[in-house]
Protein backbone atom coordinates (compact mmCIF):
# COMPACT_ATOMS: atom_id res chain seq x y z
CA UNK A 1 0.00 0.00 0.00
CA UNK A 2 1.39 3.30 -0.99
CA UNK A 3 1.67 6.10 1.74
CA UNK A 4 -0.79 8.92 1.19
CA UNK A 5 1.24 11.81 0.09
CA UNK A 6 -0.56 14.57 1.50
CA UNK A 7 -0.41 12.27 5.54
CA UNK A 8 3.06 12.39 4.94
CA UNK A 9 3.55 16.38 3.85
CA UNK A 10 1.29 16.86 6.72
CA UNK A 11 3.64 14.52 9.01
CA UNK A 12 6.63 15.94 7.71
CA UNK A 13 5.26 19.66 8.36
CA UNK A 14 3.92 18.71 12.33
CA UNK A 15 7.75 17.22 12.74
CA UNK A 16 9.59 20.77 12.26
CA UNK A 17 7.07 21.62 15.58
CA UNK A 18 6.99 18.71 17.61
CA UNK A 19 9.89 20.11 20.12
CA UNK A 20 8.53 23.32 21.01
CA UNK A 21 11.94 24.93 19.00
CA UNK A 22 9.88 27.66 17.10
CA UNK A 23 8.25 28.79 19.85
CA UNK A 24 11.57 29.55 21.57
CA UNK A 25 12.58 30.54 18.01
CA UNK A 26 10.03 33.17 17.57
CA UNK A 27 9.85 33.95 21.77
CA UNK A 28 13.59 35.18 21.22
CA UNK A 29 13.31 37.65 18.06
CA UNK A 30 9.89 38.86 20.26
CA UNK A 31 12.37 39.21 23.42
CA UNK A 32 15.04 41.27 21.43
CA UNK A 33 12.24 43.40 20.62
CA UNK A 34 11.30 43.58 23.92
CA UNK A 35 14.46 45.39 24.93
CA UNK A 36 14.91 47.42 21.49
CA UNK A 37 11.48 49.38 22.95
CA UNK A 38 12.35 49.68 26.12
CA UNK A 39 15.28 51.93 25.32
CA UNK A 40 13.33 53.96 23.35
CA UNK A 41 10.68 54.26 25.99
CA UNK A 42 13.66 55.01 28.40
CA UNK A 43 15.55 57.38 26.36
CA UNK A 44 13.44 59.23 23.95
CA UNK A 45 14.85 61.92 21.80
CA UNK A 46 17.91 60.42 22.71
CA UNK A 47 21.19 60.11 20.52
CA UNK A 48 21.10 56.32 22.06
CA UNK A 49 17.50 56.22 20.62
CA UNK A 50 18.60 57.50 17.31
CA UNK A 51 21.58 55.29 17.44
CA UNK A 52 19.17 52.15 17.60
CA UNK A 53 17.00 53.08 15.29
CA UNK A 54 20.09 52.56 12.58
CA UNK A 55 20.98 49.45 14.21
CA UNK A 56 17.65 48.06 14.17
CA UNK A 57 18.49 46.75 10.44
CA UNK A 58 21.69 44.58 11.56
CA UNK A 59 20.76 43.66 15.06
CA UNK A 60 17.34 42.02 14.21
CA UNK A 61 18.68 39.70 11.19
CA UNK A 62 22.17 38.49 12.87
CA UNK A 63 19.76 38.26 16.28
CA UNK A 64 17.62 36.03 13.97
CA UNK A 65 21.10 33.85 12.49
CA UNK A 66 22.26 33.08 15.73
CA UNK A 67 19.06 32.05 17.36
CA UNK A 68 18.20 29.81 14.28
CA UNK A 69 22.12 28.32 14.71
CA UNK A 70 21.70 27.18 18.13
CA UNK A 71 18.09 25.79 17.43
CA UNK A 72 19.59 23.94 15.23
CA UNK A 73 22.76 22.88 17.22
CA UNK A 74 19.69 21.91 19.91
CA UNK A 75 17.68 19.59 17.45
CA UNK A 76 20.77 18.09 16.77
CA UNK A 77 21.99 17.21 20.20
CA UNK A 78 18.33 16.50 21.71
CA UNK A 79 15.37 16.15 18.28
CA UNK A 80 17.21 13.60 15.98
CA UNK A 81 18.77 11.68 18.31
CA UNK A 82 15.20 10.85 20.02
CA UNK A 83 13.42 10.84 16.88
CA UNK A 84 15.36 10.56 13.54
CA UNK A 85 15.94 13.19 10.75
CA UNK A 86 13.79 14.74 8.38
CA UNK A 87 15.42 15.34 4.91
CA UNK A 88 13.05 18.09 3.54
CA UNK A 89 13.28 19.06 0.01
CA UNK A 90 15.78 22.06 -1.43
CA UNK A 91 13.28 24.99 -1.27
CA UNK A 92 11.88 23.57 2.24
CA UNK A 93 8.44 24.24 1.49
CA UNK A 94 6.07 25.80 3.76
CA UNK A 95 9.18 25.89 6.45
CA UNK A 96 10.63 28.53 4.24
CA UNK A 97 7.36 30.13 3.70
CA UNK A 98 6.51 30.07 7.20
CA UNK A 99 9.89 31.99 7.87
CA UNK A 100 9.65 33.97 5.27
CA UNK A 101 6.29 35.11 6.60
CA UNK A 102 7.65 35.61 9.66
CA UNK A 103 10.75 38.03 9.17
CA UNK A 104 8.42 40.02 6.29
CA UNK A 105 5.39 40.23 9.19
CA UNK A 106 8.62 41.38 11.77
CA UNK A 107 10.20 43.70 9.63
CA UNK A 108 7.12 45.49 8.74
CA UNK A 109 5.89 46.30 11.68
CA UNK A 110 8.66 47.21 13.27
CA UNK A 111 9.55 49.59 10.26
CA UNK A 112 6.46 51.15 10.42
CA UNK A 113 6.46 51.60 14.29
CA UNK A 114 10.01 52.87 13.86
CA UNK A 115 8.95 55.10 10.80
CA UNK A 116 6.01 56.59 13.27
CA UNK A 117 8.05 57.18 15.90
CA UNK A 118 11.19 59.30 14.31
CA UNK A 119 8.09 61.93 12.51
CA UNK A 120 6.90 62.42 15.41
CA UNK A 121 3.31 60.90 15.34
CA UNK A 122 2.70 58.85 18.39
CA UNK A 123 -0.86 58.93 17.50
CA UNK A 124 -0.21 56.25 14.51
CA UNK A 125 0.85 54.28 17.16
CA UNK A 126 -2.27 54.33 19.41
CA UNK A 127 -3.45 50.93 18.32
CA UNK A 128 0.20 49.59 17.49
CA UNK A 129 0.14 46.96 20.13
CA UNK A 130 -3.75 45.52 18.37
CA UNK A 131 -2.28 45.92 15.18
CA UNK A 132 0.93 43.89 15.82
CA UNK A 133 -1.13 40.38 17.84
CA UNK A 134 -3.26 40.98 14.53
CA UNK A 135 -0.24 40.41 12.30
CA UNK A 136 1.34 37.72 14.55
CA UNK A 137 -2.32 36.14 15.37
CA UNK A 138 -2.63 35.83 11.54
CA UNK A 139 0.69 34.45 10.88
CA UNK A 140 0.26 31.76 14.38
CA UNK A 141 -3.26 30.16 13.24
CA UNK A 142 -1.75 30.26 9.41
CA UNK A 143 0.64 27.77 11.23
CA UNK A 144 -2.15 25.70 12.86
CA UNK A 145 -3.91 25.85 10.28
CA UNK A 146 -0.65 24.19 7.94
CA UNK A 147 0.31 21.88 10.67
CA UNK A 148 -2.96 21.19 12.23
CA UNK A 149 -1.90 21.40 15.53
CA UNK A 150 -4.31 22.72 17.91
CA UNK A 151 -1.59 24.79 20.07
CA UNK A 152 -0.88 27.24 17.37
CA UNK A 153 -4.76 28.22 17.27
CA UNK A 154 -3.95 28.80 21.48
CA UNK A 155 -0.84 30.91 20.86
CA UNK A 156 -2.60 33.25 18.06
CA UNK A 157 -5.64 33.95 20.10
CA UNK A 158 -3.54 34.71 23.31
CA UNK A 159 -0.87 37.11 21.28
CA UNK A 160 -4.20 38.74 20.01
CA UNK A 161 -6.12 39.20 22.79
CA UNK A 162 -3.10 40.23 25.00
CA UNK A 163 -2.03 43.38 22.58
CA UNK A 164 -5.98 43.89 22.09
CA UNK A 165 -5.66 44.61 25.99
CA UNK A 166 -3.22 46.80 26.00
CA UNK A 167 -4.42 48.87 23.92
CA UNK A 168 -7.72 49.21 25.42
CA UNK A 169 -5.94 49.65 28.83
CA UNK A 170 -4.18 52.97 27.31
CA UNK A 171 -0.83 52.19 27.28
CA UNK A 172 -0.53 53.34 23.48
CA UNK A 173 2.82 54.14 21.82
CA UNK A 174 6.45 52.59 22.61
CA UNK A 175 5.57 51.72 26.21
CA UNK A 176 2.52 49.18 24.72
CA UNK A 177 4.84 47.83 22.58
CA UNK A 178 7.26 46.85 25.18
CA UNK A 179 4.59 45.34 27.18
CA UNK A 180 3.19 43.57 24.09
CA UNK A 181 6.63 41.59 23.06
CA UNK A 182 7.39 40.95 26.67
CA UNK A 183 4.10 39.34 27.17
CA UNK A 184 4.40 36.94 23.93
CA UNK A 185 7.64 36.14 24.24
CA UNK A 186 6.60 34.93 28.07
CA UNK A 187 3.66 33.07 25.94
CA UNK A 188 5.96 31.30 23.10
CA UNK A 189 8.32 30.52 25.60
CA UNK A 190 5.90 28.94 28.20
CA UNK A 191 4.19 27.29 24.99
CA UNK A 192 7.81 26.13 24.02
CA UNK A 193 8.94 25.01 27.45
CA UNK A 194 5.38 22.74 27.75
CA UNK A 195 5.77 21.40 24.40
CA UNK A 196 9.54 20.37 24.53
CA UNK A 197 8.93 18.87 28.53
CA UNK A 198 5.70 16.86 26.48
CA UNK A 199 8.24 15.81 23.74
CA UNK A 200 11.34 14.97 25.99
CA UNK A 201 9.18 12.69 28.41
CA UNK A 202 7.71 10.70 25.49
CA UNK A 203 10.51 10.35 23.34
CA UNK A 204 13.31 8.70 25.40
CA UNK A 205 17.05 8.82 23.41
CA UNK A 206 17.43 5.83 20.96
CA UNK A 207 19.90 3.19 22.20
CA UNK A 208 22.24 3.80 19.52
CA UNK A 209 22.17 8.04 20.58
CA UNK A 210 22.70 6.76 24.43
CA UNK A 211 25.85 4.32 23.25
CA UNK A 212 27.39 7.19 21.96
CA UNK A 213 26.88 9.74 24.18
Amino acid sequence: MQPDPVRSKLRAIQYYYIDGTFEFTFGGLCLMLTGFFFIQATFPESLSSSLLNLALMVVIPLGAILINRLIVRFKEQVTYPRTGYVAYQSSQGSQRRTRLALKLGVSLIVGGAVAAYITRAPKALDWMSALTALAFGLVLTFIGFRSRLTRFYLLGFLVLLSGVVLSFLGYGNIPGLVLFYGLTSLILFTSGGLTLWSYIHHNPPSDEAADES
